[in-house]
């Protein structure tokens, strides 16, 4: 299990109403119970459920749950993104989350693959946080963590994926 690392809110680009994560990651297994590929926030057994952004697999069949905290719901987002992921195989994951554009974006391996909207515009709003961020509780490794104060454009994503793809 990836002993997963904590990255104080200070050491991170200041946010506004945008962000983005990108990674590579591979899982050697499934976990049992829900795993965090990464959360910045607390997790609700901390205090309150704060998770802006936040990135989970499910348990047993590692499907992405990408999710949020907003000013109407703490748990926003989508519940599960594709299949779930394949053992032993390197995968790039992209998270954007605008709060400007009222949605979040989830690109695997430079594809654009699901988003979740907004419905609400104009009263519901993302809620940021100066929590540190958690990466890597997972059965596996994660790599080329990069985290942006803006929102990946569709091409940037694929730029990002084709700079930092594996060779095998």
């Amino acid at each position: 299990m990836s002993e997963g690392k904590t990255v104080q809110h200070s050491e991170l680009p200041e946010v506004d109403d945008e962000l983005s994560v990108s990674l590579r990651m591979r899982l050697k297994s499934h976990h049992s119970g829900w795993a965090t590929i990464f959360r910045k926030g607390a997790s609700g057994e901390e205090g309150g459920l704060m998770r802006t952004p936040g990135l989970f697999l499910h348990a047993n069949n590692s499907k992405l749950h990408p999710r949020f905290t907003g000013n109407w719901e703490d748990n926003a987002g989508i519940h599960a993104v594709e299949d779930g992921l394949l053992l032993n195989k390197w995968y790039h994951i992209t998270y954007t989350l605008s709060d400007r554009e009222k949605r979040m974006d989830i690109y695997i391996n430079g594809v654009w693959t699901a988003f979740y909207a907004i419905k609400n515009v104009q009263m519901h709003k993302v809620k940021f946080n100066d929590a540190p961020l958690h990466i890597g509780w997972l059965n596996g490794e994660i790599g080329n963590f990069r985290y942006f104060n803006w929102r990946l454009s569709a091409e940037e994503v694929t730029k990002n994926y084709l700079n930092h793809r594996p060779f095998y």
